[in-house]
């Protein structure tokens, strides 16, 4: 019998051998496609979550600019937000505005950009700075409310009594001591905006002023004129109270200004929601007391005003020489 060379090839075993080639290419091109599909998916999945929270970051943003415009910072409104996105990263742009007698000024622009890595950054224009103990923000004074019963010299009444009459005018005005809301809206029946004592703020002042006294005991009671300071004083941007609307749904009383400032203290949930429901309480809106009131306008409107026996000082704020 004719033995078979070892090198002789074997039809079926080739056969096999293709078949089996075949097999494993299918096997390799199905695992390759599953594997690609399940990678692609999961890359998907991960820019869809990452998109996700940071459009909710976005919107948590745009929530607390809200909530602090609209309980903090005298005189302020917002123009509203604008989106620019795209899949990995997104900007919003927030404006503000002040409302001068018969015009709108730009006030401050708040711009962040996000990116679905989580990163944030700020961009911010109308930054506000201090010269000579004075605050400023866009070349304009920044107003000041003080607590009627520290003491303080400061006082803008001659000023604004020197100024031209064709000048609008953006004051702070404080009270004597505080008056309720009908009597604010009697005493000045053209103020945009009443600012309230927040709760603690009295005790933060009389905790600065321990702090102060410690400070010059240590220093032996040299302690430089310059660095004293004025307790009394609260900048418009610290300075928590409502705007007072008017439109032709609400004119006949500050009440229901109060009622819907009200509402949206018990309805937002944040850190200056919290400090306005701490001082109001449940408190009637009959029952509020306000410390003081802005008022714009040319200045032989707004003059009559601020020589009232309920004035105690009057801190300027925008100047618009028409």
């Amino acid at each position: 019998m004719e033995e078979k060379s070892i090198f002789e090839q074997d039809e079926q075993f080739s056969s096999l051998v293709k078949s089996a080639k075949r097999k494993s290419l299918k096997r390799t091109i199905v695992v390759s496609v599953i594997v690609t599909a399940i990678t692609l998916f999961l890359l998907w999945a991960l820019l869809y979550i990452s998109i996700y929270f940071m459009y909710e970051r976005m919107e948590a943003q745009i929530e607390e600019s809200y909530e602090s415009n609209y309980f903090l910072g005298a005189n302020v409104e917002t123009l509203g937000t604008s989106y620019d996105h795209f899949f990995v990263a997104g900007t919003t742009t927030t404006s503000f505005y002040k409302q001068v007698g018969p015009h709108l000024i730009d006030w401050n622009t708040s711009k962040h950009f996000y990116t679905i890595l989580g990163t944030k950054t700020i961009m911010q224009t109308g930054n506000a700075f201090g010269v000579n103990n004075q605050m400023y923000q866009n070349n304009q004074q920044l107003m000041s409310f003080h607590i009627p019963e520290e003491e303080t010299s400061k006082n803008d009444l001659d000023y604004i009594k020197a100024l031209p009459d064709y000048y609008n005018i953006e004051v702070a005005v404080s009270f004597k001591e505080e008056l309720s809301l009908e009597e604010m809206w009697e005493h000045f029946p053209t103020a945009q905006w009443a600012w309230i004592i927040q709760n603690g703020l009295r005790n933060n002042i009389a905790e600065e002023k321990k702090r102060d006294e410690e400070m010059k005991k240590e220093s032996g009671n040299n302690f430089p004129p310059f660095l004293e300071t004025d307790y009394s004083e609260i900048y418009e941007f610290n300075a928590y109270g409502l705007p007072i609307i008017r439109n032709d749904f609400i004119t006949n009383n500050p009440y229901e200004s109060a009622q819907i400032y009200k509402d949206q203290a018990n309805f937002i949930k944040g850190y200056e929601a919290e400090i306005m429901r701490q001082t109001i309480g449940d408190i009637s809106v009959e029952d509020w007391k306000v410390a003081g009131v802005v008022l714009t306008g040319k200045q032989a409107d707004i003059l009559p005003y601020l020589q009232q026996n309920d004035v105690r000082t009057v801190r300027i704020g925008v100047v618009v020489p028409y």
